[in-house]
């Protein structure tokens, strides 16, 4: 699967609810349990699946990301991402990437690559809006 990116920089084509990468129950129940153990989130497996904030035909309004600020901020200011942003990073981003921090700090060294690749790395918005940022060349800052 090709690189996609979402507005806040979650790796859509790495997160395990992702359409393409939830292909059955038993992907929807390990993801449950792996946010359930890492983020704190409580999901009937079955609720499990996403299309990705690109997208027009959202499905996954469940899920905790259907409330989330950045897409309606990233698309009035007329950008891809935040890192596309002057504002970067700002408040409602660093929101978003404290939870990430801190359950990356809380797990380092107690968890597998096969983990934290599945549940930790899709949503380490900093690291990816960073490398956003820094293979640009009309460099924002």
């Amino acid at each position: 699967m090709a690189e996609i990116i979402s507005r806040c920089g979650f790796r859509c084509d790495q997160c395990p609810a992702f359409k393409g990468n939830n292909n059955t129950p038993a992907d929807q129940i390990k993801t449950a349990a792996g946010w359930s153990r890492f983020f704190g989130l409580k999901m009937s497996p079955d609720k499990i699946i996403c299309n990705g904030c690109l997208s027009n035909e959202c499905v996954g309004h469940d899920l905790p990301d259907s409330e989330c600020p950045i897409k309606p901020c990233v698309l009035e200011r007329g950008m891809n991402t935040c890192a596309d942003c002057f504002d970067y990073p700002c408040e409602k981003l660093m929101e978003r990437i404290r939870g990430v921090d801190e359950v990356i700090s809380k797990f380092k060294g107690k968890i597998s690559q096969e983990e934290y690749d599945t549940f930790i790395a899709p949503y380490d918005s900093r690291k990816t809006l960073d490398e956003i940022r820094d293979r640009r060349v009309d460099r924002i800052d």
